[in-house]
């Protein structure tokens, strides 16, 4: 469990520090029978604080040997235990930077083998209990170990699962969590109930949840090993303390939600069931304030990845609670969200495409990666930055939050980035879909360069949407100093480039020896990629451009604006071929938007690329 933390924010001009709980996180899965593609999707939002740097990285495997023992490499911690392989497995992995005292906390990730993780909802049993098994303090496994401990090591989910239970049988666990550990065909939820004592269930394809920090596994039937894996004292220490309740379909062992924590959920953790349960369902749950116990599975159809990013960022702006809310799901201080989505159909390399969103998902995005291929990601996502670093992901993403998520500013700027970032989701997914069909043939065609392509392409789509990013806040700061609103992006889903193109095909292998027949087919031309583009005001009204070199492109076109929407009175276009152009003749005291595109000579015709990112200038003198 992560310690308070204080954060630091500015509100008109004044420093208000506000001490932050880390047991606020909210977790969801949505089974493959009610997402409207088929696959299943589970993910969490990471709430500690609106100003925590995370980092996105690659953990390379490593030869270890036999009897190799695992130890927290941050010191925070004194946990130990025995690694089971003698060579680790690769994984990625979502940590807080290494200048953080309290350790690593590594939050979710990927491994080679395609096992995935999101720990932890922190949610503990109820404190009259903890007596009769207490939480082995130091040495004990913790939010902090979790995620690196298993994915180093787990070759499938359900070892995931038997690896964190031995675990707690020999070990102990040094406090309360709920953790999901999957594959490509089964999820497992996992709860940390008492130092030694846990369940864990798979959870079912035709049902989905909402599950804040609060422990929620109902009626379980310890005979059902298919389905069930739990502590051997489970059921013993409950009758023998007096707090055991049995299961309430009269057919388990025990209903755990009831024996180890007691009747219903705080105020904050049923707002969050119903909010989360209206968005997937449109049913308002009010019961869950007044029973004393509810399954918390629920029936759902037709959810998507946009869905879920909508969940993550919710703030029930749809809902009617007539009384103060007591806690929002899309809350500032969620410092990452995650989203997992799994295709059981496809080979396990490519079957999890793990969606991450730095900062909070109420005015931030995810971005697609095959974590389980990826050799390493964009600098700007593993760049360790305590504090505010222009370069690093995190607080790219998280400056544009920083300037629209709260008050009147919300109100002025927060449409034109949720329109935008709405858009975004909804085009990705459906691109998610091609480039699966892509990395398919790769798998089936050139697999030796499968993790070349899922490496390349994980940088390449960081990359795009942190300018993105950029542009929205380029926007904003425009705004802000006309005095207007920020109601419509000057981005579009139309800017948006996701496929194999983004990606150099790698050295060839050595040519055939093979005589074959000359290819006679006339190729068509391929628009060239998207050019990226810098631009800063000179002195004596004018304005440089500079272009990064497109390959293949016979030039390009610079178009430039006084008006952001590059309306046609206010616009002028240049073609050059060099990768420097200098605008000339500019108006003093004006704002230019620039903005450029590659080209690609067909005969005399000209095949364009898509248009940059826009960028803007102010001609001061």
């Amino acid at each position: 469990m992560k310690k308070l933390v204080l954060t630091m924010l500015s509100i008109a001009g004044m420093m208000l520090f506000t001490a932050l709980p880390a047991k606020a996180c909210t977790s969801y899965y949505v089974g493959k029978d009610c997402t409207k593609d088929g696959t299943t999707m589970y993910g969490r939002t990471e709430d500690i604080s609106s100003r925590k740097d995370k980092v996105y990285k690659v953990i390379q495997a490593k030869h270890v040997g036999k009897n190799a023992v695992y130890k927290d490499e941050s010191g925070a911690t004194e946990f130990q235990a025995p690694i089971k392989v003698d060579t680790t497995y690769r994984y990625t992995i979502c940590r807080d930077n290494e200048g953080d005292e309290d350790g690593y906390f590594g939050e979710f990730g990927t491994n080679s083998k395609g096992v995935t993780m999101s720990a932890t909802t922190s949610a503990s049993a109820a404190k009259s209990i903890r007596q009769y098994d207490p939480y082995v303090k130091n040495t004990g496994i913790t939010e902090e170990n979790l995620t690196d401990y298993i994915l180093c090591q787990a070759s499938t989910a359900r070892e995931g699962v038997e690896i964190l239970a031995d675990v707690m049988d020999t070990i102990g666990a040094g406090e309360g969590n709920g953790l999901f550990i999957a594959d490509k065909n089964e999820v497992w939820y996992f709860e940390m109930l008492l130092g030694h004592n846990y369940c864990a269930i798979k959870m079912p394809s035709n049902k989905a949840a909402v599950i804040p920090n609060c422990l929620v596994i109902g009626d379980v039937d310890l005979s059902d090993k298919e389905n069930v894996i739990a502590s051997p004292n489970l059921v013993k220490i409950a009758k023998d303390n007096g707090f055991y309740v049995s299961a309430q379909d009269g057919k388990g062992d025990i209903n755990v939600k009831l024996s180890y924590t007691g009747k219903g959920y705080s105020a904050g953790n049923a707002d969050r069931i119903r909010g989360g349960q209206y968005l997937l369902t449109g049913q308002d749950n009010t019961a869950i304030y007044t029973d004393d116990y509810q399954d918390i599975f629920i029936n759902a159809k037709n959810v998507t990845v946009e869905k879920l990013y909508e969940l993550a960022g919710y703030r029930y702006e749809d809902m009617n609670f007539g009384r103060n809310i007591s806690r929002v799901i899309g809350v500032k201080s969620s410092a990452e969200c995650h989203i997992f989505q799994i295709d059981s159909s496809m080979p396990a390399e490519l079957a999890t495409v793990q969606w991450v969103c730095m900062g909070n998902a109420d005015m931030s995005t995810f971005v697609p990666f095959y974590g389980a291929l990826l050799t390493d990601v964009s600098r700007a996502y593993k760049m360790e930055a305590h504090n505010y670093n222009s370069r690093a992901a995190y607080w790219i993403f998280r400056n544009v939050g920083f300037l629209c998520e709260d008050g009147d500013n919300r109100t002025a700027y927060g449409k034109g980035v949720k329109q935008f970032y709405t858009a975004y989701m909804t085009k990705m997914e459906e691109l998610q879909k091609n480039v699966n069909a892509q990395m398919l043939n790769i798998y089936k065609n050139d697999k030796a360069n499968l993790e070349y392509y899922a490496t390349k392409l994980g940088i390449a789509i960081g990359d795009e949407t942190m300018d993105f990013a950029k542009a929205l806040y380029a926007d904003i700061q425009t705004c802000k100093a006309d005095g207007t609103t920020y109601e419509v992006s000057s981005l579009s889903a139309d800017d948006i480039t996701y496929d194999l193109s983004m990606v150099a095909a790698p050295a060839k292998k050595a040519e055939s020896t093979t005589m074959t027949k000359p290819d006679t087919q006339i190729k068509k031309v391929v628009a060239p990629a998207r050019v990226r583009v810098r631009a800063k005001a000179l002195k004596g009204k004018k304005a440089k451009v500079n272009l990064k070199k497109v390959a293949q492109a016979s030039g390009y076109e610079i178009m430039y604006s006084t008006n952001m929407n590059f309306t046609k009175k206010a616009t002028k276009k240049v073609s050059t071929t060099k990768l420097t152009k200098t605008i000339r003749k500019l108006k003093k005291k004006k704002t230019y938007y620039i903005k450029a595109r590659a080209y690609k000579l067909d005969g005399k015709t000209k095949v364009y690329g898509k248009w940059s990112l826009i960028k803007k200038v102010v001609i001061k003198k």
